[in-house]
């Protein structure tokens, strides 16, 4: 199985039109599903995506995923009514409460809304925890709080796990955060990490995929 974690922003920090951000995203889903295995069939049964579902870029993934066949695992960091009372219309709700029932694992965190912060860390890093690459969709500035877009590619990258980043303000095509970044200094220099980031081919894919099914079979 290999798993992608999703991280990205809200609706505030998205300058670029949805339409255009779900043709990257599906571009590289399909990349990816077309590098795990030899056949279409074989690689949608084995690829699985996490998401926190929440309102903004994580809602957007998830149902591209869905889309193109992917299994989906939620996990969301304190119960589901006060999770709902984030979102910022009923439209949203619906959305999430949809992909909730679609997703093949569910997964609440003990995490309390008036610590949202700590709660939205610990998702983050358990997304971080149980992917083999994290998709992020990121506007390359600094986070404005605890457990935003930012820190997640940050715990990913010290991980050494590969990024797979779509530019949230801009176009760009896809770029990828990986074996070149110094991961002692991921944590705290963002622009090092947008510095390092380099084009994502077929190549790159396929061999960040390759990378992740060694280090599967190894464990």
């Amino acid at each position: 199985m290999l798993t992608i974690g999703i991280t990205g922003h809200r609706p505030n920090r998205l300058k670029r039109p949805l339409r255009d951000l779900s043709k990257d995203v599906r571009n590289v889903l399909r990349l990816l599903a077309a590098s795990s295995s030899d056949s279409k069939a074989g690689a949608l049964a084995h690829l699985k995506l996490i998401s926190a579902l929440a309102e903004g870029t994580d809602v957007l993934v998830a149902r591209d995923a869905l889309a193109l066949g992917y299994h989906l695992a939620a996990i969301i960091p304190f119960a589901r009514k006060d999770y709902e009372a984030t979102f910022s219309d009923p439209g949203s709700v619906k959305k999430f409460r949809a992909l909730w029932k679609a997703a093949s694992e569910r997964t609440k965190l003990r995490g309390k809304s008036k610590h949202a912060e700590i709660a939205y860390v610990a998702v983050g890093m358990l997304t971080v925890a149980r992917s083999d690459i994290l998709l992020a969709i990121w506007d390359g500035a600094p986070a404005q709080g605890r457990g935003g877009t930012p820190e997640i590619v940050a715990a990913a990258v010290h991980e050494r796990m590969p990024v797979v980043w779509i530019h949230a303000a801009k176009t760009q095509a896809p770029r990828l955060i990986w074996s070149n970044v110094p991961t002692d200094q991921a944590s705290t220099d963002l622009a090092l990490l947008a510095g390092h980031a380099k084009p994502l081919s077929k190549t790159a894919i396929k061999e960040i995929v390759g990378a992740c099914r060694a280090f599967t079979t190894a464990k």
